[in-house]
């Protein structure tokens, strides 16, 4: 019996030795948990916790980011030991700041997390989210291939810059998977927008809305209620930071009276000439889905 016992015991796991297994897929990951818990830092600023309750609650969410940077490096999740590892320490970090904040119920030190929150999305989403951007090349390229690629990015041209004026081109409402939830301006929106000298102008528009009656009539409530639902513009000082890829204009007129005093940071890049710009990935609600706003723009000369 005691050897019998000795046995048992042996087959049966240490504490603690047992793996940890993944239970949801990423995209469970990102779109149930990463997604909205980000989107209460990203949003500080416009939706500040104004109760106990909410405070908790923002507490909670922030907490949420910082383990859920733990989840991505668990074996079985992380693709590898380098770049994923790094990317998700940068969000443990930013989680764990934001956690920190948020008890102290410090809204500067949760707005200045967004950056660093930011980046270790973008960097992740960059490198292995299929379709989202170029991948960067290896640090590790072979010297035949390492002196063209220097060549090539010495005879580059210049970044572009933000300031100018930009014509929308398109407004979509972007899954997480990268398709195209809605057109929330229709399908042939018009708008600008303008960064010059510090000041920034953003206006958008459907124009798939109702005529003015023949003879001069005045428009009715309804056609009222239409044209300012498909209309937004707002403008104020504003401070780019091309480092980044950001832009953050302080509202100081706007369709909307809400709007007026408030901060809007924004986010942009350029593909093919063309001006990619929204607010920060996957912070706008679509029923019960997370959703990224991606304007696009082109230069008006």
């Amino acid at each position: 019996m005691r050897l019998a016992g000795l046995v048992l015991l042996a087959a049966v796991p240490a504490f603690g030795q047992t793996a940890a297994q993944p239970i949801g897929t990423m995209s469970d990951l990102m779109v149930k948990i990463i997604y909205p818990s980000s989107d209460a830092i990203f949003y500080i600023t416009t939706r500040t916790p104004a109760s106990e309750a909410e405070w908790g609650e923002l507490q909670g969410k922030a907490l949420a980011v910082a383990e859920s940077a733990n989840l991505l490096m668990m074996p079985g999740r992380a693709r590898d030991q380098d770049r994923w590892m790094a990317d998700a320490k940068l969000m443990l970090d930013a989680g764990r700041a934001a956690f920190r904040a948020a008890r102290a119920r410090d809204v500067a030190a949760l707005e200045a997390v967004n950056d660093q929150l930011y980046t270790s999305c973008t960097s992740c989403h960059q490198h292995y989210r299929p379709n989202y951007g170029r991948r960067a090349a290896p640090a590790s390229a072979p010297a035949e291939t390492a002196a063209p690629a220097a060549a090539a990015a010495a005879a580059a041209p210049a970044a572009p810059a933000l300031d100018g004026r930009w014509k929308l081109i398109a407004a979509e409402d972007l899954r997480a998977d990268g398709s195209v939830a809605r057109l929330p301006w229709g399908a042939h929106p018009a708008g600008s927008i303008v960064v010059d000298r510090g000041a920034c102008y953003v206006q958008i528009m459907s124009t798939d809305t109702p005529s003015f009656a023949a003879g001069g009539a005045p428009p009715t409530d309804q056609m009222k209620t239409a044209l300012t639902s498909t209309y937004i513009a707002y403008s104020g000082p504003c401070v780019v930071d091309a480092a980044a890829g950001s832009v953050t204009l302080k509202v100081d007129a706007a369709w909307r009276p809400d709007y007026v005093g408030t901060e809007q940071k924004r986010f942009y890049r350029f593909e093919n000439g063309r001006l990619i710009f929204g607010p920060a990935p996957n912070t706008l609600r679509g029923g019960t889905e997370t959703l990224t706003r991606r304007l696009t723009l082109e230069r008006v000369p």
